[in-house]
């Protein structure tokens, strides 16, 4: 028995060490089947990830496009109305980074007016729809699409900077590490391309003649480009060339490719990426990942059984404590985004109410203020009845300066509407607002050194960089208290030419509107004030504030062809300078007529009978012809019975549009004036003002002085 000893040890000692090594050599080969599987998928997966990455950026780079030729298009059709609707037309347009010019050609194609005298060579016609086509024109280094639309005997012309264009759209979105992002159109005529040799060529036969000293195989290409005619989307690989370098490397590629519609034809927007940009990153990725699970299963088969529990258990516990502040930090995110959106809504429900609220209180303001004029027209100047009806006019104006600052700060500023503000006004309102976020120990103090003048400009925008610009020093002051001042005085040109060496200043404005905030707060070093005017840039702490600020005042500031700078010292506080330009304005203000065309016959249409008494009385009382409607089928009838000069109807007359309203009865009566009454000028209103859906618009609440004064307006025009 002491004899067999030894051998039972030796092969428990045997079978010890072989039952590892069995283990690790099954353990390896499932491996390998379970590695080769999990590439093959793993690879699939990330390949197609890739390339619906590259397919959405086609498609939001083809829906862009879209839309700024929707704009241009509509531009034209404007420009090409008018021109066919009166020959001694000169059309003009704005120049921006992208439209240049606009030119009128005569039935033979020459230029026979340019608005800013660009001239081009005609290169390709590029697409021809029902209405508009595409033609590329070139100038120096300088690619142009010209759109163009028959107004008549001429031809109205868009010319578009397409080089700006490709920049700005496309250049700057990077596919790979030297993919790119080229459009073609139906015909495989390229539109844009990183390379400009190759703008107005076609895709083979174009290449093959500027590179007709190297033998090309364009076989793959030419299968691309049936590919793409044929489907309206889709990612294919192929084999093509890099154009860029001069050797022409022949390479693999993959392109998504997207139809953009052009009228009744299309474009190809399509992006290019070398192959190996999707697959090498994938190869690596995977290799290391099998490294790293290669080395888990040698270290397996290493250790003792025992020790890969004790390890499993540890991997267990730290997984589970990873997944514990995972879900601590998702509930407190998802607690943030519920006081979020909890505010979001309660905001939303104020601006709600207070536009209900400035809408009812135009329609009690209107019979106030239209009965004191009444009053005071028919009182003496002087008598107790006139010096009453003063005292409810003022009150009624002042209420309605209120009303437009609750309807102002509590809806979306979507109109961007320009029109002449006093700045004397603004700054006053300004004050107002301050007032009530100013606390006690901060002293507020207005100086006005202006003298009536008027800026171009967003009032709504302005009040709200005026208003952070004090909030801001409002906060920089803090608990210890000081001095807030806000300023308005005149600045010559030259003044803010010297404050802004490297910038400049437009020589059309002789003077500007300077609007100063000054504080006594704790003041900021110059390297804050470097980088005040940059966007997420704060001071605050986490939570406070957001750093956009400034960076919004900045920019609402230059799109005044404005200018905003700060000087501050640390201890003595800081001050804000905005610059706006001074908007020239007539000597002599055209005064209102009372004494109007007695014969003109006037509709008014408003669903509040308070504002149609007021309008009726005052207007009668002039010797006009007035008539009064509160419905829409009323409104309807009186129409069809007699001829009107003038309609003045109700944004939303019964809940419907009284723009839609304009719209459909244009046709019926062309000589009509249509004047819309409105709470506020919305960008529904401007755009249908300008596109001559109505003939103007004033805003609640109405009186007869301010709806002459638009009725004349309007037929002047």
């Amino acid at each position: 028995m002491k004899e067999n000893a030894p051998k039972k040890i030796r092969f428990q000692t045997l079978r010890t060490l072989w039952m590892p090594l069995a283990i690790g050599v099954v353990t390896v080969a499932a491996l390998a089947v379970v590695v080769g599987m999990v590439w093959k998928d793993y690879r699939t997966a990330m390949m197609d990830s890739q390339t619906r990455q590259m397919e959405l950026v086609v498609q939001s780079t083809a829906d862009s496009i879209r839309v700024l030729l929707e704009e241009y298009a509509d531009r034209l059709d404007s420009i090409a109305g008018k021109a066919e609707a009166s020959k001694a037309f000169r059309p003009t347009v704005a120049r921006s980074d992208t439209i240049r010019d606009v030119w009128l050609e005569n039935s033979n194609g020459e230029v026979i007016y340019s608005c800013y005298g660009l001239s081009a060579v005609c290169d390709v016609l590029i697409t021809r729809t029902e209405d508009i086509s595409y033609w590329q024109y070139h100038s120096g280094g300088e690619h142009y699409l010209v759109m163009k639309k028959k107004a008549g005997d001429e031809t109205a012309c868009l010319v578009v900077d397409s080089t700006v264009m490709y920049q700005q759209l496309i250049s700057e979105i990077h596919v790979g590490r030297n993919g790119y992002i080229m459009i073609k159109n139906d015909d495989d005529l390229v539109v844009m391309h990183p390379e400009a040799v190759q703008w107005g060529i076609k895709v083979v036969e174009g290449r093959q003649r500027i590179y007709q000293g190297k033998e090309l195989d364009m076989s793959s290409l030419s299968e691309l480009l049936r590919a793409q005619q044929e489907e309206e989307s889709g990612t294919l690989d192929y084999y093509s060339y890099w154009w860029a370098d001069p050797d022409l490397p022949r390479v693999h590629k993959i392109s998504a490719f997207r139809h953009l519609d052009v009228g009744g034809s299309f474009w190809i927007v399509s992006a290019v990426v070398d192959y190996d940009d999707f697959y090498e990153p994938v190869q690596q990725s995977f290799v290391k990942m099998v490294l790293i699970f290669g080395g888990v299963a040698l270290v397996l088969v290493l250790f003792m059984f025992q020790m890969f529990r004790l390890q499993e258990r540890d991997r267990r516990s730290a997984t589970e404590i990873s997944d514990l502040k995972t879900l601590n930090q998702t509930l407190e995110e998802l607690h943030r985004s519920e006081e979020s959106l909890a505010h979001g809504q309660r905001l939303q429900m104020m601006g709600t109410l207070t536009g209900g609220i400035a809408h009812e209180f135009n329609n009690f303001l209107t019979p106030i203020t239209g009965y004191a004029d009444l009053i005071m027209a028919d009182a003496d100047p002087g008598s107790e009845i006139y010096d009453n009806a003063m005292e409810i006019s003022e009150a009624a104006q002042k209420a309605q300066e209120v009303v437009k600052q609750i309807s102002s700060m509590s809806r979306k500023n979507v109109e961007t509407v320009y029109d002449a503000v006093s700045v004397e006004g603004l700054l006053h309102r300004t004050r107002k607002l301050v007032e009530t976020n100013c606390p006690k120990n901060v002293e507020l103090k207005e100086e006005n050194e202006l003298s009536g003048e008027c800026v171009l400009g967003n009032a709504t925008q302005l009040q709200q960089v005026l208003l952070n610009i004090s909030i801001n020093a409002i906060h920089a002051i803090g608990a210890e208290g000081g001095k807030l001042t806000i300023r308005g005085s005149v600045v010559p040109r030259s003044e803010l030419a010297a404050l802004f060496p490297e910038e400049k200043i437009s020589e059309e404005w002789s003077s500007y509107v300077c609007l100063s905030v000054t504080d006594t707060g704790c003041g900021m070093d110059k390297e804050t004030m470097q980088h005040i005017f940059e966007p997420f840039f704060t001071t605050k702490k986490t939570g406070e504030g957001t750093g956009l600020g400034l960076a919004l005042a900045d920019q609402i500031i230059r799109t005044h062809r404005g200018r905003i700078r700060a000087e501050s010292t640390i201890g003595r506080g800081t001050t804000f300078y905005v610059y706006l330009p001074v908007l020239e304005q007539q000597q002599e203000r055209e005064q209102l007529q009372w004494g109007v065309d007695s014969k003109l016959r006037i509709l008014a249409a408003d669903d509040n009978n308070k504002v149609l008494d007021l309008l009726d009385k005052d207007l009668s009382a002039l010797g006009l012809s007035v008539s009064t409607c509160s419905r829409r089928g009323e409104l309807r009838q009186l129409l069809e019975q007699q001829p009107f000069d003038v309609l003045a109807i109700d944004e939303s007359l019964m809940s419907s549009s009284g723009v839609d309203f304009c719209m459909a009865i244009r046709g019926r009566y062309p000589g009509m004036t249509r004047i819309v009454m409105t709470n506020a000028p919305t960008r529904e209103i401007v755009d249908a003002r300008s596109h001559g859906v109505i003939d103007g618009y004033v805003v609640k609440p109405v009186s007869a002085s301010t709806l002459l004064a638009q009725i004349r307006s309007s037929r002047k025009e």
